[in-house]
């Protein structure tokens, strides 16, 4: 494959004399719909060698599928190797070809065995057919997995089960792992293969148990010792985590009867974890006694914030001085030690936590320089170029793909040459976009070569103008708007999450809609909100509509934007008495990624703000009203 040490030392193409972009639009556009009369006319209007030929050979190659030889799969490999176009023409190929159970050709084209699992089903099928009975094992290992398989898996998975790799047992074990992924239906089908085995009776109990978990002391006595063991572990999971004081019961007077000791570990330390992020006060004897000898980090966080949550401050002191040391050394943990040492009397050695938090660059820290009344330390490192820096021909295809509105190949493209580029390469090239106002991919070559302290690759002014104008328009301070996108999309126009949230903003398709029939504007379409002017206005008047709603809160407002307004009510206690601080609102927020949000959102305004605005580095994380207020229901009033 080829490495950026050759990319990097090809010079930039000549000028392309402004290829002709329409032109070329055409001729792509031809190329997906089939149309290969106008294709070919279009082709031979463009200049030969054109950087984004590939593009087009794609099509050529995808409609000439399963039929061609795998030597043009291999040749268009060998001619654009320097683009992620080839990955994309083998697994093509390998789909097709394993479709057409053409299993010499996939072979030719899959040397190795591919990543996502459909491919990797069609791969060990064509093993198989060449008389590699080690497929078989490898069947078995996709098999092993409480999710759904592609349906290219069955044809390979049948094949095991009649070799007997996959028997009566893996199937069961199967339905374990079902069973613990919450899968109910794949639980279902797979009881029906263990009719009239050794596991059917097996198998029933654990439909029931899934169902019923409080029914694991009710096993009957047909089934064999192991199954039996089985079934009260996976009972006791589910038990767990459907009702935690019961399962804590019985696992204190019957935890002898889960008889493997890694099983019984590992169950405890998921009653642990559920009695803590529930706060679950009936368990907290138990709870603190196991945490007193097992050394797990992640539950010692956990119920160091359970107990900053309770403002138990001498309970936070205990649990933070029982994390590891550089664990303690974070901000985070030094803000709440000097916290919890603060309301103790110990004001002294309280401070001096607080000026060590202070010395970071995250939301803590920045607390910490608030309470010391400090300016903030950004650490910034500017960049310094070691070598000269010439543009790889990937490039190139980049500006064009840009100029065409093909953003995601854009990306896809930067991605490639990135992870192809050692540090220093991936350096240059993060400040190069930066330099072109490639935003959102100078942000991604900060994160490949871990420029954690280049602020300016980090946390480029994007889009400024655009935010300052709607900011204007909704009254809304154009650095929050800012900040929201960089965390939501890392400033990419055409971001797209799993669940439809899309463009700089990260909207949801009916929260737009909403927002723009309230504003008597046109219903956005998916391709508006990938317009950065639509979701930047869209998108910052949800924003202010949001803070209006929890009367200017930040804070309510930001955890409102992602997590749902809905949930806010839930997170605020009810009664005034038992209303708390800013600092130790925002760590009771139940959900972690919105926890982190809130933090992150304020956190990269001050960045932002420091960077590129005149003003102070002090005082910009959290508002007088914000930090003062005490956080129950009545603020909503």
């Amino acid at each position: 494959m080829v490495r950026a040490a050759v990319l990097i030392a090809c010079s930039l193409m000549a000028p392309l004399a402004m290829a002709d972009t329409s032109t070329f639009r055409q001729a792509l556009d031809a190329a997906r719909n089939d149309d290969w009369e106008t294709l070919s006319r279009m082709e031979s209007a463009l200049d030969d060698n054109h950087p984004l030929e590939a593009y087009l050979e794609f099509h050529r190659i995808r409609v000439g599928l399963p039929e061609l030889p795998p030597e043009k799969i291999q040749a268009y490999a060998e001619t654009y190797s320097d683009s992620p176009l080839p990955g994309d023409v083998v697994d093509m190929a390998i789909v097709a070809y394993g479709k057409a159970k053409r299993w010499d050709a996939l072979l030719t084209v899959s040397e190795t065995a591919p990543r996502e699992v459909a491919l990797q089903c069609y791969y060990y099928q064509a093993k198989l057919a060449n008389n590699d009975e080690s497929a078989l094992q490898e069947a078995a290992r996709l098999w092993a997995h409480g999710s759904s398989r592609p349906n290219a898996c069955d044809p390979l998975f049948d094949a095991a089960r009649q070799a007997g790799v996959i028997d009566d047992k893996a199937i069961w074990e199967r339905q374990r792992l079902a069973f613990e992924a919450g899968n109910y239906s794949l639980m279902r089908y797979l009881n029906r293969l263990l009719e009239g085995s050794d596991y059917e009776t097996a198998g029933n109990w654990l439909k029931k148990l899934y169902r019923s978990p409080d029914s694991l002391s009710d096993l009957p006595r047909g089934l064999s010792g192991e199954q039996k063991e089985m079934l009260r572990e996976a009972g006791l999971f589910r038990w767990i985590y459907t009702d935690t004081i019961a399962a804590r019961k019985w696992f204190e007077k019957q935890a002898t009867q889960i008889t493997n000791d890694d099983a019984r570990e590992s169950l405890g330390r998921r009653l642990a974890w559920y009695s803590t992020i529930r706060g679950i006060e009936e368990n907290r004897a138990w709870l603190d006694q196991w945490l007193e000898s097992h050394s797990d980090v992640e539950l010692l966080s956990q119920r160091a914030r359970r107990a900053v949550i309770e403002q138990n401050w001498e309970a936070t002191a205990h649990w933070i001085r029982k994390l590891p040391a550089e664990e303690q050394a974070d901000s985070r943990w030094r803000y709440w030690l000097s916290r919890a040492l603060e309301a103790t009397g110990e004001e002294d050695t309280a401070r001096e936590l607080l000026q060590q938090a202070a010395k970071g660059r995250n939301f803590f820290a920045f607390l910490a320089a608030d309470r010391l009344g400090e300016p903030y330390r950004f650490s910034d490192a500017p960049y310094s170029a070691t070598v000269d820096f010439k543009a790889p021909k990937a490039v190139n295809r980049i500006v064009l793909l840009q100029e065409l509105e093909e953003d995601t190949a854009a990306h896809r493209e930067w991605l490639w040459l990135l992870w192809h580029s050692d540090r220093e390469q991936q350096r240059a090239l993060a400040d190069y976009a930066l330099k072109k106002q490639w935003y959102s991919l100078a942000v991604e070559a900060s994160i490949q070569s871990k420029s954690w302290d280049t602020l300016a690759w980090r946390f480029p002014p994007a889009y400024r103008a655009q935010f300052e104008k709607e900011g204007v328009e909704n009254d809304l301070d154009p650095w929050l708007a800012m900040s929201v996108s960089r965390r939501e999309s890392a400033f990419n126009p055409r971001a797209r999450s799993g669940v439809g949230a899309s463009g700089l903003m990260q909207l949801m398709p009916a929260t737009a809609r909403q927002v723009a029939k309230e504003a008597n504007q046109e219903r956005p379409t998916q391709a508006m909100l990938f317009d950065q002017n639509v979701n930047i206005g869209l998108g910052t008047r949800y924003l202010a509509e949001l803070l209006e709603q929890f009367n200017g809160n930040r804070l309510l407002a930001l955890a409102a934007y992602n997590a749902g307004p809905h949930r806010i009510d839930n997170w605020l206690e009810e009664e005034d008495d038992k209303a708390v601080p800013a600092d130790v609102w925002v760590e009771s927020i139940p959900f972690r990624e919105t926890r982190d949000y809130v933090q992150a959102v304020l956190t990269y305004r001050v960045l932002f703000i420091g960077l590129h605005d005149d003003q102070p580095r002090t005082a910009q994380l959290m508002t007088d009203m914000e930090s003062e207020s005490r956080y129950s229901l009545s603020m909503l009033e």
